[in-house]
Formats: C-alpha cells, structure tokens, sequence
C-alpha cells in the first residue's frame, strides 16, 4: 500500500482561496444580482480569472452552466439565473417566453428521468462561452411538451433533419453499441430501461451514487454498449440534486477525468472515496458537489479563458488568477482574435 501524502499548498489554495470565493460568486452574482466587477466583488474576491470568466463562479453544481436548462425545467419563471437570461442577447425575449410557458409541474419521475439523461447523454448544452448550457440543447424546447412520445419524436425529428443536437466540449459523449446512434439509444432503449430503474430506486433502501451507475452501466454490458460513466455519473448526481428522495445524496460518486487529474495533483495514495472524505472535512459540501468543484479547480489551475469564439476577446492572455499558486499544469488563456478589443482598453 503506497505512502498517503497531500500537497498542503494546492489543497489550502482550493479550500481556503478557491472555494470560499466561488461560493460568494455563485451566492451574490451568479445567483445573486451583485456585478462580477463591482466593488462588492472586488473587495470579497479580487480575483480577474474568476470574475472576468464566468465559469469559477459556483460551490454546488446546481449552478453550473451545465445545469441551467434543467434548472429552468425545475423552476421556470423563479430560475435563480433569470436576470441574466434578460441580459443575454444570445438567448433574447424568445427563450423568457419560453420558460415561461413550461408546464413541467405536470410531469411524472419517468418523463423527469428520461429529460435527466436526454440532457447529458447530448452534451448538456456546454460550450463556456455566451450559450453556455444552451449549445445545440433540444432539451430546452420540451418544457412545453407533455409526454415523452412528444420528446422521442422531437430528437428523430432533429435526426431526420441534420439540426445539430450534441456537444462535446468538456463532456464525453457516450458510445452505444456499432449501428446504434445516441438518439436510437434514447428513444429505443432507454424508456423500458427507466421502468426497471424506478422499480430498482423504490427497492430497499436509498441507493448511492455509484450504485446508481453502476446499475445502468450493467445494461450497457448486457446490451454491447461500452460504459456511459461520464452520463450514467452526471445523471446520478441528478438525481443526488432533484430526487433526495431516491438517492442518498451525500454519498460516494465516480469522478470525471478533470476530478481525478485534480485529486492527483493534491494527493498521492488516496483512492477517490478516502480523497472525498477528507476534502469534505476540510472544505466541507457535498460530495457530487465537490467533484465538479474539483473539475473547476484545474481549470483555474490552468487560468483557462474559452477561446471557442469571441466571447472572450476582450480579455488578454496575461489574464490570471490572483492566488500566486504555480500549478505546474499547462496554462490555457489562449490569444484573443486580431482585432478584437482588450481588456487593457476598458481600463483606460
């Protein structure tokens, strides 16, 4: 059994720099009203990679961008993110009237369920950049469908037509088995699957996390589809923010490929259960939370600016955070396009 050791630098630059200033981000401007660059921010997080790039700005995942179409399902009008739904001219009036219109209280857990993985099975939404948790997102469009037969027909509708409906950027998409699309996969398969799931989540006692992967990972192997870890693990912690009711929500879950390049960096000897366990003592949160915490965390490692298209132009490749931590990994600001304005030029 190899020597446990932590890197107390890194592990006090994510516990006592990172996170307390990704909570205020997420309380006061993410779900807040609260300007990133006011002075209110200034004061409580100094920081100019967390507050020019909207994407260190979360403690709970909830409140990540990837969440944003299931959290305007869950709450409509009241989504926390509403006011800057108003502000993005990437989204417009057309989409507030649109949230507006759900009718998802009248839903049941399937049609729940299914909406879960249809939406992290196509990439959910993810880009980093102004669409960020909209990219190519078809879920977006079913909260003002009633059944799942609406929603199957909709994804072969966008088959039939070519209209693009996955992402892969900061995601892994899954791989069903040779002659097996995604779509096929969602509209074929996975209803009678999510029958025999809810029989399983109402069995016994609450299942875990890795459980719940673990179960659906089982009919993967069954039916010659490699292992959708990536989705089935998204799709549990879901579950851990939704459905408490279904899962033990503070329990031990599988981590992304970000979470363990995170966890390798802050610890040698440590399996992810026992890393988890003291990260959560120190830092506190919630497991599912923490991993995509950790994910985050490398990126800001990295000072990592999306660079996909011109969101972003007007900040230098100078940009950094402000921790005066060296991570040692690749740093990822990227160049702006010629011609764009910079951030130098706002500060004149």
């Amino acid at each position: 059994m190899s020597k446990k050791w932590i890197n107390e630098e890194a592990l006090e630059v994510l516990v006592h720099y990172y996170y307390p200033k990704a909570k205020w981000l997420q309380l006061n401007c993410n779900w807040g009203k609260l300007d990133y660059l006011g002075p209110e921010a200034d004061k409580e997080v100094n920081d100019p990679l967390m507050q020019y790039i909207d994407i260190y700005d979360c403690f709970t995942r909830d409140a990540a961008g990837f969440s944003n179409v299931l959290q305007d399902l869950k709450y409509r009008s009241d989504t926390p993110k509403r006011h800057h739904q108003i502000k993005n001219q990437s989204l417009g009036q057309p989409h507030l009237d649109l949230v507006d219109n759900y009718i998802t209280d009248r839903w049941d857990l399937k049609t729940w369920l299914f909406v879960y993985l249809c939406h992290r099975a196509t990439g959910s939404g993810a880009s980093f950049t102004r669409d960020h948790g909209y990219r190519n997102n078809a879920v977006t469009h079913w909260g003002v469908m009633e059944s799942m037969d609406e929603m199957m027909d909709d994804l072969k509708r966008r088959k039939q037509k070519g209209i693009s409906t996955f992402t892969s950027i900061g995601n892994q998409p899954p791989s069903p088995r040779k002659g097996v699309s995604v779509i096929d996969y969602l509209t074929n398969e996975l209803p009678s699957l999510l029958d025999r799931l809810i029989d399983w989540l109402h069995s016994g006692q609450k299942k875990t996390h890795k459980q719940v992967v673990d179960y659906l990972n089982e009919y993967n192997v069954k039916e010659g589809h490699k292992r959708f870890n990536f989705v089935y693990a998204a799709f549990s912690y879901d579950l851990g923010d939704y459905h408490k009711d279904l899962v033990d929500d503070m329990s031990h879950g599988y981590f992304g490929n970000n979470a363990v390049r995170c966890m390798k960096l802050l610890s040698k000897g440590y399996d992810t259960d026992s890393f988890m366990d003291l990260l959560c003592e120190r830092m506190g949160g919630a497991p599912r939370d923490n991993e995509d915490v950790m994910c985050d965390f490398v990126r800001f490692g990295q000072n990592y600016v999306p660079r996909s298209d011109d969101t972003f132009d007007h900040v230098p490749s100078t940009l950094s955070n402000n921790s005066g931590w060296v991570s040692g990994w690749e740093q990822r600001q990227g160049k702006p396009t010629k011609n764009s304005v910079q951030l130098e030029d706002f500060m004149l």
